[in-house]
């Protein structure tokens, strides 16, 4: 694979979330579009509480935070032996896995850092403490440079024309780039991408809020529309394709992702467009046999009564599950960044695991 573009050339965004010594630094995605802020964090429940909140979100960003999170601990406790680090270690290490619980990536970072640490039992105590430091940077470069990767390989599958996307799996929800947002911004760069349809994404507006948001600060053209028009978008002839991200895909290539992306999968189907997720090797879990396994968040109703801070319904009963499952059976293929994945996915996914070093 060839990678025409760098990073610094696909989009003016900084990174959403970065660490130096003693503090968590990232955007706070809950102010945007009306406020652009970084918010600095010097605790691990503070971290923690920004992950439950969604001031970060995004299955790469928040796995790159939690990771942070750990390292932030490394850098702040006051233990004074191994036993007493280790204690605080596994406090902090289980208060950043019980955040959320649909996004795999979460559970990758804090387990690779874990596994390292348990693995170098034996190291001098700042030893370990400065492997958690670099471990974590460097699952937060990887995450750019996987970005990068999946941008090169989606843009050489997916059709010239107009793009559907849905919720945000921008610069936002990684470290910098996207999944999906860099794929759209190498298509932009080559001159491929002719326009975005945004879905707004209810309940919580991620695709009006976010996406919408940092395609149009990278200038990139596009039209926002509502969760209930896509389908007519799609029958007038406007999709050439719809991409998607993903926060946890299984063995047989059923994918959660944000509520709603589901009913764009029966829609593309019928409409005969092409349906692509992209996602890093790190949000596929082969642990799991079908999307029937995934657990799926529900979240507070009041992100559904509620819009912008404004009372729009009265208080009735609430279901508010925060992803949906899409069956394999609906997509077209899947962007890693080691390459797409073509059906039968169960095999070629099995294949492409048994494949890395």
């Amino acid at each position: 694979m060839e990678l025409r573009y760098e990073p610094e050339e696909l989009t003016r965004l900084p990174r959403s979330v970065r660490y130096e010594k003693g503090k968590v630094i990232m955007i706070d995605q809950t102010l945007l579009p009306r406020e652009f802020r970084t918010i600095e964090l010097t605790t691990v429940d503070q971290v923690a509480e920004a992950i439950v909140t969604m001031k970060v979100r995004g299955a790469p960003a928040i796995g790159a935070s939690a990771a942070f999170g750990l390292a932030l601990y490394a850098d702040t406790t006051k233990a004074k032996t191994k036993e007493e680090f280790m204690d605080g270690f596994y406090s902090a290490y289980e208060r950043l896995k019980n955040t959320r619980p649909t996004a795999v990536n979460l559970f990758w970072a804090l387990n690779r850092i874990k596994k390292l640490v348990e693995e170098n039992l034996e190291s001098p105590l700042d030893e370990i403490k400065r492997l958690i430091v670099n471990e974590a940077q460097k699952i937060a470069d990887e995450d750019v440079e996987a970005n990068l990767r999946m941008g090169h390989y989606g843009a050489e599958v997916l059709p010239e024309g107009n793009v559907l996307t849905h919720c945000n799996a921008g610069s936002l929800a990684t470290v910098q780039l996207g999944t999906v947002g860099a794929v759209l911004r190498v298509m932009h760069r080559d001159g491929t991408l002719k326009l975005l349809w945004v879905d707004e994404t209810r309940p919580v507006l991620q695709g009006a809020r976010l996406s919408a948001w940092e395609y149009h600060y990278d200038g990139i053209p596009l039209k926002l529309i509502t969760d209930n028009m896509a389908g007519f978008v799609m029958q007038q002839g406007k999709v050439d394709a719809i991409i998607v991200g993903a926060d946890r895909i299984v063995a047989n290539g059923d994918f959660a992702n944000k509520i709603g992306t589901y009913s764009l999968a029966v829609l593309a189907k019928e409409h005969g467009i092409p349906f692509f997720t992209v996602a890093p090797l790190s949000t596929i879990d082969m642990s799991l046999k079908s999307g029937k396994e995934i657990p799926i968040e529900e979240r507070k109703p009041e992100e559904v009564l509620t819009c912008g801070g404004c009372k729009i319904a009265p208080d009735v009963d609430v279901y508010n599950p925060a992803f949906d499952v899409t069956p394999h059976k609906y997509l077209t293929g899947i962007i890693t960044d080691q390459g797409v994945v073509w059906p039968p996915f169960e095999r070629n996914l099995k294949r492409l695991f048994k494949e890395q070093p």
